[in-house]
């Protein structure tokens, strides 16, 4: 009886569904043979109404106790169709509607479709594994991340409608993506301990890592790439500092989910805390990452990243003499100090400061 209630519940929502569209499609043939505006702008309430069908089934799964799924029934061919025909409805209502009304409408059908899409990703990866296992995180993200991705694609900004509306696209659509997929990245780093089941854990390549490394490149690109008269053609010192302190923290997430599988350490802070093995790991990473911006901050030369890493590598000392010193006698603190005394050698003779300016030469011969 269950069962035949979900595929009531799913019956219903695609035949609204297509219902719905019929309509639509119908009022767009009839306003355009007699040339009536008021029966195109009325148009406008499509999404509205794919709206209400999608909280009306949502309803019907909660009263069922379910999860709504789109493609249940034959929504697996009615939201790909609502889809298509939504984008070729806003081309045919821009000879009835203003520019800024388009975009609005743009807009919230981006991020509606793109809630649908994200919802029936996370029910296909989340399927394979148990709530907050690396499968179920990763459904959350996939679609936003490559949605996100998408709107700095060359090939699809020089099409329709991102070359008549990338501003809108790239800037008030992209916010809210960008600022869930940080939130997110950050949550899961802390909450997920990298089990994907039936798969062996694998630095780098486990699916909750691989999300976190998808939703680095989008936020980068996004910011950096998406182009002239947008907020993010430079991107600023703040945006800089937050995509390195994100780029960071992921990278220590997955120093600690390593401990945890490799070495039997219990996915707890406590327990990671007072681990020997887990402190040595995480100051000769951080010790790694503060060489690595000390060396590229001289190259550049960048004074602001020759700064931060040789904060990170104080931080790193501070750690040595307050936590791992009191491992007396212990081979993981042997470790961590002969590691970084090496690290703190070798970036002394190879990466020295760089100079707070450039010397330029005058024309007299002197130096300014």
């Amino acid at each position: 009886r269950a069962l035949q209630r979900i595929d009531l519940h799913s019956w219903i929502a695609s035949v609204q569904m297509a219902i719905v569209l019929t309509v639509s499609a119908l009022s767009v043939f009839v306003a355009g043979r007699r040339s009536w505006p008021q029966l195109a702008r009325s148009t406008a309430v499509l999404l509205p109404a794919l709206l209400m069908v999608t909280l009306a089934g949502i309803s019907g799964w909660a009263i069922s106790r379910t999860a709504y799924v789109p493609s249940d029934g034959v929504g697996w061919l009615v939201w790909p169709l609502a889809t298509l025909w939504y984008l070729r409805l806003l081309r045919w209502q821009e000879k009835w509607f203003a520019e800024s009304s388009l975009a609005k409408l743009h807009i919230a059908g981006f991020w509606f479709f793109l809630l649908i899409a994200a919802r029936e990703g996370q029910w296909l990866l989340g399927s394979l594994g148990e709530d907050w296992s690396s499968w179920s995180l990763l459904g959350w993200v996939l679609v936003p991340a490559i949605a996100l991705w998408a709107l700095q694609m060359p090939a699809l900004l020089a099409r329709w409608p991102l070359n008549q509306y990338r501003a809108h696209y790239a800037n008030t659509a992209a916010y809210p993506v960008a600022l869930y997929l940080l939130v997110w990245a950050w949550v899961s780093n802390v909450a997920g301990s990298g089990n994907a089941d039936p798969l062996p854990y694998v630095p780098l390549f486990n699916p909750l890592e691989l999300a976190h490394w998808l939703i680095l490149g989008a936020l980068f690109a996004w910011w950096s790439r998406v182009g002239p008269g947008s907020h993010s053609a430079t991107m600023s010192t703040r945006s800089r500092a937050g995509f390195g302190l994100t780029a960071f923290a992921l990278l220590t997430g997955m120093v600690l989910r390593s401990c945890h599988h490799f070495a039997g350490i219990a996915w707890d802070l406590d327990a990671l805390y007072a681990s020997r093995l887990t402190q040595a790991a995480l100051s000769i990473t951080w010790a790694l990452c503060g060489v690595a911006l000390m060396v590229i901050g001289n190259a550049k030369p960048r004074r602001t990243l020759w700064v931060a890493g040789a904060t990170l590598l104080g931080i790193v000392v501070l750690k040595l003499f307050f936590i791992e010193l009191a491992d007396q006698g212990g081979l993981f603190r042997i470790v961590s100090f002969l590691s970084v005394g090496v690290l703190l050698l070798a970036v002394g003779y190879f990466a020295p400061v760089p100079p707070a300016k450039p010397v330029v030469a005058t024309d007299n011969g002197g130096k300014a």
